[in-house]
């Protein structure tokens, strides 16, 4: 499995043998509920963390679509009205594929079902495969994520990857993604200031408003939910949720605000891209044209455009208001991870899966201006300065590198992190830059010099095992 597989398709089966887990796993090996064996409880976890990523209504392989008890019962092209059949395990298509010997074998490609899950399913079917949800047309992952808590530890088993950082307004704070919460960490100490909770499995952006006065996350639980998050910003750092935005069934990549911090754009794996009004939470645009999940969008400095980048190896330039797409740039080639617009607009910088930066025009066609290269590995986030005069970018080549927007030319390059960085931010006062990586570290650095100012594990309460160790003597 590749680290580009696990960033975006969650991280709890690494930690799992840790005790740091979703709660859905813990469930798979319930005991059957009084009466019989619960679909809820004790079937739909299975089915999430093994089927549901290729049969929900955005991907349907073999036109299956398993997310609700009907469509479950009903089958797709292989199986129309005999995947399930109450009572009869050996007349349920749905059994035998799951069995070893099952043709084609489920899940395809993938490690087979334990044999005490199938054993769980076989006993649920030979019970009458009763669904104990509400209507048999409700979306049962949604149900159970929401009636399944999720414990977050006070103290951390393991490190998390970094996928999203964010400076407070006051640039005393850095907001990291943690597991199921956002954590601010003081820039002052590296301590740890507040957890803000109540968020998918892995968070993927956070964005503060211009005006300082909003905050916003994009979050999901791959192949399960996803969610856009407002919240109200304090002074030093964010702190109370206002209202969800958006809930999805797969996970939401990016979230930005506008820069008269009106409006909040998010963009994810259902390829669309939408905006709301901050104030109202009402919807005002949404933007279906990527072939692919979406990764990174920006506005334009007058925010009348809005900038992508997608897995289907384009970046692209919309018009806001007018809901369609203006250009295409397909130069990358390859999966396009970052955008951003120079600080006049007139240009376009993306990165990606091809190791470098491109800078285009949309007005001309998209044409090519420069590419920036320099990078042993995928470039997977972009950020000007706030004077605009120059840019910082971070790859899987474990490196934060500076270089200036008007030539590409390379400034600077910020080593010492020893995996890779998949996170990178700049302070609203330009003069720290913070990047995390994939082993959960947070580095801070003098933007002036990319001198080193201090390391923060940031996983809350988390102590190294030489260190546990010896507290333990």
């Amino acid at each position: 499995m590749t680290r580009l597989f696990a960033l975006v398709c969650g991280f709890a089966f690494l930690v799992s043998s840790s005790g740091f887990a979703d709660e859905p796993q813990k469930a798979e090996a319930a005991k059957p509920a009084p009466g019989g064996v619960s679909f809820i409880k004790e079937i739909a976890p299975i089915f999430v963390q093994n089927c549901i990523a290729c049969h929900n209504p955005k991907k349907s392989e073999s036109k299956y679509v398993m997310t609700t008890f009907a469509q479950l019962a009903k089958g797709g092209q292989q199986g129309e009205g005999v995947t399930l059949i109450p009572g009869d395990t050996e007349g349920s298509l749905l059994v035998e594929m799951i069995r070893p010997d099952g043709q084609p074998r489920m899940p395809y490609k993938q490690d087979p079902l334990s044999p005490d899950k199938i054993a769980l399913i076989e006993k649920w079917v030979k019970e009458g495969a009763k669904y104990d949800g509400g209507a048999p047309n409700e979306d049962w992952p949604t149900v159970l994520r929401r009636t399944t808590p999720v414990k977050i530890p006070e103290a951390y088993p393991v490190t998390v990857p970094i996928t999203a950082l964010s400076f407070s307004p006051d640039n005393t704070e850095v907001a990291a993604s943690g597991y199921h919460e956002i954590n601010l960490w003081k820039t002052a100490d590296g301590a740890i200031d507040r957890r803000l909770q109540g968020l998918g499995e892995r968070i993927y952006d956070i964005a503060f408003s211009p005006d300082g006065k909003w905050m916003a996350t994009a979050s999901g639980d791959p192949g399960q939910f996803g969610g856009v998050k407002l919240w109200l910003a304090e002074p030093n750092g964010g702190g109370k949720p206002v209202r969800d935005l958006l809930e999805s069934n797969d996970c939401v990549f990016a979230v930005t605000f506008s820069p008269d911090s009106k409006k909040v754009a998010a963009a994810g794996a259902d390829r669309a891209i939408r905006i709301w009004d901050v104030e109202t939470g009402k919807e005002l645009v949404t933007i279906e044209d990527h072939a692919d999940w979406i990764f990174d969008i920006a506005f334009s400095p007058d925010g009348k455009r809005l900038a992508s980048a997608s897995r289907d190896k384009t970046s692209k330039v919309f018009d806001v208001e007018k809901k369609e797409a203006l250009v295409t740039f397909p130069g990358h080639a390859q999966t396009v991870y970052c955008v951003t617009f120079t600080s006049d607009g007139k240009q376009v910088l993306s990165g990606g899966e091809d190791n470098s930066i491109r800078v285009w025009t949309p007005d001309d066609d998209a044409k090519q201006a420069r590419q920036v290269g320099g990078f042993g590995g995928a470039v997977f986030k972009v950020q000007l300065t706030p004077d605009g005069k120059e840019f910082v970018a971070c790859s899987s080549d474990k490196t934060v590198r500076v270089f200036t927007t008007a030539t590409g030319a390379a400034v600077r390059t910020l080593s010492g992190h020893t995996d890779w960085v998949y996170a990178v931010a700049l302070s609203p006062d330009g003069k720290t830059v913070a990047s995390g990586s994939w082993d959960g570290e947070v580095r801070l650095w003098n933007f002036a010099d990319g001198k080193p100012l201090r390391t923060i594990v940031a996983a809350p309460g988390f102590k190294p095992p030489v260190a546990a160790q010896a507290a333990a003597k």
